[in-house]
C-alpha cells in the first residue's frame, strides 16, 4: 500500500513522542514506515518541511481551546478567561510531546494552525478593547511567554533529580538576600508559576483596553 503524506507525519509524529526531538530522522521515520528513504522525499522536500509539519500540528491541537472570538455577544465574552484559557490550552498542546515546546519555536513558520492561533490571540485582545496594532503585540507576547516557559519545563529533565529549592554551590545569600529568602520560603511548582504570569500578562493586557462605546 503506498505510503501518504499523512502517513509520514504521524510516523514522524510517533518517533517525536517516543524518543524526542533530537532523535528524529528521516531515516528512521522510513524504518517505521517499511520503505526507502527516498520515498519520505515524494512527500516532503526536506527535514525543515516535515518539523514544519509537527510543528504546525501541536499548534493545532490546541485550538479547540482558543475559540474564535464572537464579536456577535455584547458585551463580548470575558477577554481575560479567554486569553488565559488560550495561554494553558497552548501550554498543554506543546507539554503533550517530548521537545513540543522547541519543535514550535524552531519550526513553526506561519502555517496554517499558527495563523488561526495568531489570528484568535489578536481577536480576543481587540475584543477586550485593544487597538488593532496593540492587540497583535499582546497576542505574540502571551504566546512567546508560554513558549519561553514550556521550553525551561521541558529542559527540566528527569524531575526525580530537578531540585529547585536547591541553590547553586557557591550561593551567598548575604549578596542575593531577595532569592535567599524565596528559596527559604519554597519555590512554587511550575502550574503554579506559570497560572501566575499569565495573570500578570493578561492583566496588563486588559489594563490597556479602551473604553467601551
Amino acid at each position: 500500500m503506498p505510503v501518504r503524506r499523512a502517513d509520514v507525519i504521524d510516523a514522524a509524529m510517533e518517533l517525536l513522542d517516543e524518543s524526542g526531538l533530537d532523535q528524529l530522522s528521516t531515516r528512521r521515520i522510513a524504518d517505521r514506515l517499511g520503505v526507502r528513504v527516498g520515498a519520505i522525499y515524494w512527500h516532503v522536500k526536506d527535514k525543515d518541511e516535515l518539523l514544519a509539519e509537527l510543528a504546525d500540528r501541536v499548534v493545532g491541537s490546541c485550538l479547540a481551546g482558543v475559540p474564535a472570538p464572537d464579536g456577535r455577544t455584547d458585551p463580548p465574552a470575558d477577554p481575560v478567561a479567554r486569553l488565559t484559557a488560550a495561554a494553558h490550552a497552548v501550554r498543554d498542546a506543546m507539554l503533550a510531546h517530548p521537545d513540543g515546546a522547541a519543535l514550535v519555536a524552531g519550526h513553526a513558520v506561519p502555517g496554517p494552525n499558527s495563523l488561526v492561533l495568531a489570528d484568535r490571540l489578536c481577536g480576543i485582545a481587540r475584543e477586550a478593547g485593544l487597538p488593532l496594532p496593540l492587540a497583535a503585540v499582546a497576542g505574540d507576547t502571551l504566546l512567546s511567554y508560554v513558549t519561553g516557559f514550556v521550553l525551561q519545563e521541558q529542559r527540566h529533565g528527569d524531575p526525580l533529580h530537578h531540585q529547585p529549592n536547591t541553590p547553586a554551590p557557591d550561593f551567598d545569600p548575604d549578596r542575593l538576600p531577595h532569592l535567599a529568602a524565596l528559596l527559604a520560603e519554597g519555590l512554587p511548582d511550575d502550574d503554579t508559576v506559570f497560572a501566575a504570569g499569565i495573570d500578570l500578562l493578561v492583566t496588563a493586557v486588559t489594563s490597556r483596553a479602551r473604553p467601551r462605546r
